[in-house]
Order: structure tokens, then C-alpha cells, then sequence
């Protein structure tokens, strides 16, 4: 009956134990808090980056559309100068041949008419 005093822990080792296990608690405790604060910084981080790039993308996106609506107001006006001119032609033209004017208009009359009565 001497060997059961063996088998049993004393006080001495069984606190110890236990002061070793609250320690690898609190540690472990500590490694997830700063776990947590760096994905937090780190999500944050992601979310400026985004918002950051989303603002580029916007601003070129933006700088693309007045570039090509400037584009479009320059064909607009270049399109205007080209009919502008073109009825400067015809007139000249139309002033230069009166008769031949006259007559092919009536032909261009004539032609839209029949293609109208045939619908």
C-alpha cells in the first residue's frame, strides 16, 4: 500500500500545473487579441485601397467621357461645316445652271411621286 502515495500528484506539482495551463491561457489569449486588432487594421487597409482605386477608376472613367464628348462636339461641328458648305455648292451650282436646277428637281419630283403611288 505504499505505492498508492506515488500514483497521486501533490499540491506542490498539481498547482504548478495549473499556473503553467493559466499562463498558455493568457498567452494564447493575448495572440488571438492581436490576432484580431492586425485583421482588423488589415480589412481596413483593403478597404481604403478599394475606395482609393474605386476613386481612380471613377476619375478616369470620367476623364475618358469628356474626352470622347469632346471628340463627338468636334465631329458635330466639323459635320456642320461639311453640309454648310456642301449647300454653298448648290447654291453656286443651282445659280450657275438655273435650267438644268429646274430640271432635276422635276425629274426627282417625278421619281418620288411614282415611288409613292406604287405603296
Amino acid at each position: 500500500m505504499a505505492n498508492t502515495t506515488a500514483n497521486t500528484p501533490t499540491s506542490s506539482t498539481a498547482s504548478t500545473s495549473t499556473s503553467s495551463k493559466d499562463r498558455d491561457l493568457d498567452a494564447l489569449s493575448d495572440q488571438i487579441a492581436t490576432l484580431r486588432g492586425d485583421l482588423s487594421a488589415l480589412t481596413e487597409m483593403v478597404g481604403d485601397i478599394g475606395s482609393r482605386r474605386g476613386r481612380e477608376a471613377k476619375a478616369k472613367a470620367k476623364a475618358k467621357a469628356d474626352d470622347v464628348r469632346g471628340q463627338g462636339e468636334e465631329m458635330l461641328r466639323d459635320a456642320g461645316r461639311r453640309v454648310a458648305d456642301f449647300e454653298d455648292q448648290a447654291i453656286g451650282q443651282i445659280r450657275a445652271t438655273p435650267l438644268q436646277a429646274v430640271g432635276i428637281a422635276a425629274a426627282a419630283g417625278f421619281l418620288l411621286g411614282y415611288l409613292n403611288s406604287r405603296r
